[in-house]
């Protein structure tokens, strides 16, 4: 079985905490991860099969490891045999793009399947739809704060000089030196 963020494009990973406007965007996941796993319930009883909701709120599960609110869910997932898909750390915000990527990708299955679908299908896609937008938008704050932070260490300095002027090769400032030549030809 692969890691969850095997393939999938990476979150930038924070040195220091979340900030609150973050962790106000992580209840709102929050909210809308029970309300998935609420919806998943309703389907079952209607008699659908809720995979995807399942798949889409273990994804958010290992999200909100950090959130005291669903600790006891997570240790329980973490130490079933689920647990040995979540990265080294465990999960938390490197699982923000998997739980982007399948809460998106549901919404547009759920999308096509709107008009035969019952009430617990509408209110799967709502709350599904609501967490990617969420997790979008806090994504997009990670990414600026991590964009900050480097830009704090020089690295995203502008060049100072023209790469003209710059000395691309130690000994190859001189008329005859080319690289890879011996300068004279015959």
């Amino acid at each position: 079985m692969l890691p969850i963020g095997m393939g999938m494009p990476s979150t930038p990973l924070l040195s220091g905490p979340l900030t609150p406007e973050m962790q106000e965007k992580m209840a709102k996941i929050r909210y809308c991860i029970v309300g998935i796993f609420a919806a998943a319930v309703g389907r079952l009883c209607t008699g659908d099969v809720p995979f995807n909701e399942l798949i889409c709120g273990i994804f958010g599960i290992f999200l909100l490891k950090d959130d005291e609110n669903v600790f006891t869910c997570y240790s329980c997932l973490a130490s079933s045999p689920l647990g040995q898909c979540a990265q080294p750390g465990g999960g938390g915000i490197a699982c923000l793009m998997p739980f982007l990527l399948v809460a998106s990708f549901n919404c547009i299955f759920l999308l096509l399947r709107l008009s035969i679908g019952g009430p617990f299908l509408l209110l799967s896609f709502c709350f599904q739809f609501s967490g990617s937008f969420f997790a979008w938008r806090l994504n997009t704050m990670i990414s600026a704060a991590a964009l900050t932070e480097l830009g704090a260490g020089g690295q995203g300095q502008p060049l100072n000089q023209p790469l003209t002027q710059m000395r691309m090769f130690p000994g190859a400032e001189g008329v005859g030196n080319t690289v890879g030549g011996s300068g004279g030809g015959g």
